[in-house]
């Protein structure tokens, strides 16, 4: 059900945003609300209270949104409002910027680190992604303790190893597999 639900409304969203040509506007405006929302639970609490009048409701969307985000997203967060659809507003960001990446042809992905990588080395690992796959593909860094060095990027279902753990892997498998003789070992 709450598949079906976000789907029905991200695909609402998408075709306003083809339609008035703002498909990146749209993204950026729908994952700020929806971030906002993640990260201030109170608010998010009180928003999607059910003793809250929808007008209320409204009313806290226009103080927090009016002169940040454009019209037509405001009025779609009124009807979800109307709609009693609140607690729905990631799922349908998530199919929002699936949506619109795929019209784009933009592919997502994490490049996973020890340490954060800085902004122009994540852009070039992008753009030499970008030209082996064929697409545009943009990628988020994640921290992860456990990687030595070296980075470990996840692309849908695709997986690009060149960590150094990834590679102490590769040799440990190696080595288990690798036999030697007595005759070898004689022979040295």
């Amino acid at each position: 059900m709450a598949e079906l639900v976000s789907k029905r409304y991200a695909e609402a969203l998408f075709e306003v945003a083809l339609e008035e040509n703002n498909l990146d506007e749209f993204k950026e405006e729908i994952k700020a609300i929806s971030n906002i929302l993640d990260s201030e639970k109170k608010l998010k609490t009180i928003f999607e209270h059910p003793k809250l009048s929808n007008d209320e409701k409204k009313d806290i969307l226009n103080e927090l949104f009016k002169d940040n985000i454009s019209k037509e997203v405001l009025n779609f967060l009124y009807i979800i409002v109307d709609k009693g659809r609140e607690k729905y507003i990631k799922d349908i960001k998530d199919e929002y910027i699936m949506l619109s990446n795929e019209e784009q042809g933009i592919v997502e992905g994490e490049a996973i680190t020890a340490v954060k990588m800085d902004d122009e080395k994540l852009e070039r690992l992008e753009l030499e992604l970008s030209k082996k796959l064929n697409k545009t593909i943009k990628l988020t860094n994640k921290i992860d303790q456990t990687v030595l060095g070296g980075v470990f990027v996840k692309i849908g279902d695709k997986v690009i190893d060149s960590s150094v753990k990834g590679r102490i892997d590769e040799l440990t498998k190696s080595l288990n597999k690798a036999s030697v003789t007595k005759k070898e070992v004689e022979s040295k």
